[in-house]
Formats: C-alpha cells, structure tokens, sequence
C-alpha cells in the first residue's frame, strides 16, 4: 500500500484554504489546513511534513 505525502497548508482565505485542501486530497494527498500563521506554527512543530504551502502575508504570525 502507498503511503500518501503528508502537506502543511496554511491560507487565512478561507474559501480558498477549503478548496485547496479538496483539491489536493483529491489529488490523494494527507493535507493539513491551518486558518493562521500561529497555528500553522503550533502545528508545524508538531508533524512533520512532506510539502508545505504557506501564505505569506498572514494574520499573527506571518509565512
């Protein structure tokens, strides 16, 4: 069995990060969305990620 990559995704948008995370787990990706830049952070230490895909200009913290 295939293991799926892991990806960090991090979009303050967020209809844009809903549609994002559809596509790529459509794509068969294991996607993580975080709203923020601080809670990105929070959970960006914690797993660790095959690919990350981040916004830059971001509420809190930015990417």
């Amino acid at each position: 069995m295939e293991e799926k990559l892991k990806l960090f995704l991090c979009e303050d948008d967020e209809n844009l990060g809903m549609l994002l995370r559809e596509y790529l787990q459509a794509k068969g990706f294991e996607t993580d969305l975080f709203p923020d830049g601080e809670a990105g952070f929070k959970g960006f230490v914690k797993t660790k990620y095959d690919l990350c895909i981040v916004d830059v200009m971001m509420p809190k913290k930015d990417g």
